[in-house]
This record gives structure tokens, sequence and C-alpha cells, in this order.
């Protein structure tokens, strides 16, 4: 499973830090770890529709971190991801910022989460775009994720969110592509040599600027690479180079 592999590799890189804030919010997680260069912070999404009351949830902990994102508590899983993520944004370089449109390019695109402000200007250049989407409660416009194993071999382009790190969807969405795959999201915040050898050719996420973003979570607000800016900067790192 690539979470697990993701998260016992950020455990190498977790030497020296220490976990000094966490939160399950509204809408998502965060958690801040500090080291000898300061503080960063990871992000995950809640997925509400897979939460359920068996288990407990429990304390983050970075040296528990591949347990935690195959956790049967949902919850735990969303902390093991924000783990995953902390380490891997105290770690990267300073990004330069840039979007994920320069690298979508042969279609049919095919989204993985129903992105809407992406979706919606690819249709408006008029670009042949699948959406999917599992919560039916974000299922507008969007197939369910039923009809990826109709479409995904078909499409050129993969704009795949972060989201499935969480639901164990990743690995077989990697299999059954034949294109271009760009994992994306405030979720998919990972350091490139994390996901070193698997087919994944591009990372898009956010450096979080710390204080803004504890800020905006801690009121109940979720995150959008296209619509909250203001809370770090936005990257896009090209693998295959």
């Amino acid at each position: 499973m690539l979470v697990k592999l993701f998260a016992e590799r950020a455990l190498a890189m977790a030497g020296g830090l220490r976990l000094v804030d966490y939160c399950l919010c509204l809408k998502a997680a965060y958690v801040v770890v500090e080291g000898p260069r300061g503080r960063a912070l990871g992000f995950a999404h809640i997925p509400h529709e897979d939460l359920h009351d068996l288990g407990d949830t429990k304390p983050p902990r970075l040296e528990e971190m591949p347990e935690f994102v195959v956790d049967l508590n949902p919850l735990n899983r969303v902390l093991g991801v924000a783990m995953l993520n902390a380490v891997s944004q105290y770690h990267l370089a300073e990004p330069v910022s840039a979007s994920i449109y320069e690298y979508i390019g042969e279609e049919p695109v095919c989204l993985i989460g129903n992105m809407g402000p992406l979706a919606e200007q690819l249709r408006r250049q008029g670009r042949r775009v699948y959406v999917f989407e599992r919560s039916r409660e974000l299922r507008r416009h969007a197939f369910s994720e039923v009809e990826e194993e109709i479409l995904l071999p078909a499409c050129k382009t993969l704009v795949i969110t972060g989201m499935t790190l969480l639901n164990f969807t990743l690995d077989k969405i990697l299999e059954n592509s034949n294109g271009l795959n760009i994992l994306t999201g405030p979720t998919a915040g990972l350091h490139p040599e994390i996901v070193k050898g698997t087919r994944i050719h591009v990372l898009a996420s956010m450096k979080f600027n710390v204080e803004a973003a504890v800020q905006h979570l801690k009121l109940g607000n979720y995150v959008s690479l296209a619509l909250h800016p203001q809370l770090g900067r936005p990257y896009a790192i090209d693998l295959r180079v």
C-alpha cells in the first residue's frame, strides 16, 4: 500500500523533529512539527463520507506514522497523513510558485475528485474532461468512482486528489492509468523523495504559512489551492526531471 510506504519513508526523515501542535478541526486536520530550521505544517482534509464510530481517535505520534495511515479509524488516518505531510513540508526546499495548468496537456483529462474550479476552467477552454467523485454530497457534474474502471485507461492526463491517500484508492488509480499522473491538493504535500519510484509524475500542493493556516482551519474552513493562495505558496514539482 503506497500510503504506508510513504509514511515509512517519512519516518526515516523525522529524526530531530517534534510534534508541537495538532487539530482535528471541522473540515480538515493539521499537524505542526518543529526542528532546528523552524516549523512546518502538514494538512489533510477530513473525508466526512467515510467517518464511523468504530475505534478510538489517538493523539498523533511521529514514530507511529506508518500505523496511523492504515488505522481502521479514519480520523487516525487523517492525522497520519497530516503527520506525513508535516515531515515532508519541513524538508521541502522553498518551492518556486507554479501551477499544475502547465502540465495539463493531452486529452481527455481525468479529475479524480471533484475539483470544481479546475474542472470549470478546463471546460471553458473546450477541453474534454471526465470528473469522478466518491462523495454523494460533492458529486455535482461528476461520475462516481464506479466509472473509473471504464474511463481511466483512456485518459491521457490524470489529476488526482490527495484524498486518495486517505481512502486507499491511489494504488489502483495508478495501476489503471496510461497517462501523466498529477497528485494534487493541500492533502498531497508529500516530499518528492518520498514518492520516488512510483508512477506519480507531478506533485502540486502548497507550502503553508503556519500561523495563517492554523487560524484559517481553527475557524472551521477547508483549503483549496485555487481559492486560498493567501495561506501559503502553491507549487508544482515535476518528478520526471
